[in-house]
């Protein structure tokens, strides 16, 4: 039966992009969300609504991870004007604009939370979902949907882990979820507790102003700066097509060159134990190994038990009178409205088809759009997943059967155990997009580019993998895509460029040293060739 009417559930990026992309394949979204506004875990903390406490939100210093114009929706560009990284706020206002853009609150029910999504009784002929939700006066309301669209997303309940002694400790523990800003810790002595991205940044921001601050880190971290070679943004210069043509040996030594040249982590107590593309630990942070060089900052093992005032780690060290422990240690992903046989609560047994599909069932009208963590910015990929399954849910594309769908399913599981030691899922985004661009039909062909437009197609091999490249051919194409793949480069630069330098001019003197350097050996080596030649 053909699908008219799909309920998303959830306001945040992937249901934004989810409801957007119901609309252009000519679906009627109704999207739930429990909260007064859309954004997700952008909002922050003191902006959330009773009963929402523990789920992700954003605190003062948090400045993203990834350049603007490798995050950005395939159809719409941020601001040219926006600096390339950006502060939460304007995050959020980008996502409000984008709302605007395609009229989308008018399909939002705020303050409604979904309570229950059951499949109907004629599931098996139909594929339609019951689905209960609770109005803001606390009405309940049923309806029937043709297909659901969960967009809840992976931070929806803050996780501590236990530690013993934790029930005797005096101070305060709280979740990073909670955390706001470093003022409120001027004067205390504070461990943070985590290796990735929050975890940095909460221990550099309460490092300004605590008396002492340690980090603790199970096994270590890797610490990448914002900037990569060149001045250009780390995750447009790591995130290239033309990277996939070396060899992974080569790529692992020249990253692992350039992050070692950068900061001696093993000086600065952050290296992880275990190998640079074998951890889920990686840390975007440009300020951490300056708090430890100035001492404000100290990183230690993994917490072997707390005490009423202290805390002891696994190598025998102690902090003493401890006022606040922060664990910036993630979070648990729960589907409350939703039988456990379809989507299951932990990485190990969550089964999704392509990250998205549940297999076991007999009509594939649902789909987990956000369900997955990537080497880079997530949005372009809960935009590729949502226009799939809305091609799916349309019958456009055909899934496998479930048997061939449970084996890619255990074959996902068995890389995410080897590569991690758990299965977590992370993964490199470029390939997965292409995978699910080639079935939306939206991936462009290199030898059609290369035929009709030489430039654009060395920018699709050897430039940043822009989200527009997925907007040029197939379905619902975008006529400014081009334009915003060649402008990028420039608008990632220009917001920066305050000041008008003029050009020193040539050092003649440096052009002396260089002769001395290259040319002059080489004049020599050329010599000594030519001598061997001849005799």
């Amino acid at each position: 039966m053909a699908v008219k009417r799909v309920a998303v559930i959830g306001a945040g990026i992937s249901g934004l992009v989810s409801t957007k992309t119901c609309l252009e394949e000519g679906i009627e979204p109704v999207c739930f969300e429990q909260t007064e506004q859309i954004g997700g875990i952008w909002v922050t903390s003191d902006r959330r609504v009773p009963g929402t406490e523990t789920r992700g939100a954003i605190y003062d210093c948090l400045i993203t991870n990834s350049s603007k114009e490798m995050m950005c929706f395939s159809d719409y560009p941020f601001d040219p004007s926006v600096p390339p990284f950006i502060k939460g706020n304007q995050v959020l206002s980008y996502y409000q604009g984008y709302a605007k853009q395609f009229d989308l609150e008018p399909r939002i029910r705020f303050n409604t939370r979904v309570i229950r999504v059951e499949p109907t009784k004629d599931f098996d002929m139909t594929g339609r979902w019951h689905v209960k939700s609770q109005g803001p006066c606390g009405e309940v309301d049923e309806e029937v949907f043709d297909a659901v669209m969960v967009c809840s997303g992976l931070h929806n309940k803050s996780y501590i882990p236990s530690f013993p002694g934790m029930d005797d400790f005096k101070g305060d523990i709280v979740h990073s979820c909670d955390f706001r800003n470093g003022e409120k810790y001027a004067g205390k002595t504070i461990v943070v507790v985590g290796g990735a991205h929050s975890a940095g940044d909460v221990a550099v921001d309460t490092s300004m102003h605590a008396k002492m601050t340690y980090l603790s880190m199970k096994s270590g971290t890797t610490v990448l700066p914002r900037a990569g070679p060149g001045g250009v943004p780390i995750d447009a210069y790591i995130n290239r097509r033309v990277r996939g043509l070396v060899p992974l040996a080569l790529w692992k030594m020249w990253l692992q060159s350039f992050i070692s040249y950068r900061l001696n982590m093993e000086s600065l107590g952050l290296k992880s134990e275990r190998p640079l593309f074998s951890s889920t630990s990686i840390m975007v942070n440009d300020l951490i190994g300056v708090r430890i060089w100035c001492g404000a900052l100290q990183a230690k093992p993994n917490i072997a038990r707390l005490t009423e005032s202290d805390v002891i780690f696994v190598d025998g060290t102690v902090v003493e009178n401890v006022d606040v422990v922060i664990f910036a240690t993630g979070y648990e992903f729960k589907f409350p409205f939703i039988d456990r046989s379809i989507l299951q609560e932990s990485y190990k047994d969550l089964e999704l088809y392509w990250h998205i599909f549940p297999p076991r069932l007999s009509r594939q009208t649902l789909a987990m759009v956000g369900a997955t963590n990537s080497a880079g910015a997530r949005g372009p990929i809960y935009e590729l997943q949502a226009r799939l399954a809305a091609r799916v849910f349309k019958g456009l594309v055909e899934l496998p059967c479930q048997e061939r769908m449970l084996e890619d399913v255990a074959r996902r599981k068995n890389i995410f155990k080897k590569l991690f030691d758990n299965h977590k899922i992370r993964f490199a985004p470029i390939p997965y997009c292409d995978m699910l661009a080639a079935k939306v039909g939206c991936l462009p062909r290199f030898i059609d580019l290369l035929k009709s437009d030489p430039i654009l197609a060395f920018k699709f091999i050897f430039g940043p993998n822009y989200p527009p490249f997925y907007r040029l051919v197939g379905p619902h194409a975008w006529p400014g895509a081009r334009h915003a793949i060649m402008k990028a480069e420039y608008n990632t630069v220009n917001p920066t460029r305050t000041r008008i330098v003029k050009n020193p001019g040539t050092d003649q003197s440096s052009l002396f040293f260089m002769f001395l350097l290259v040319v002059f050996p080489l004049c020599i080596f050329m010599m000594i060739f030519v001598m061997v030649i001849g005799t």
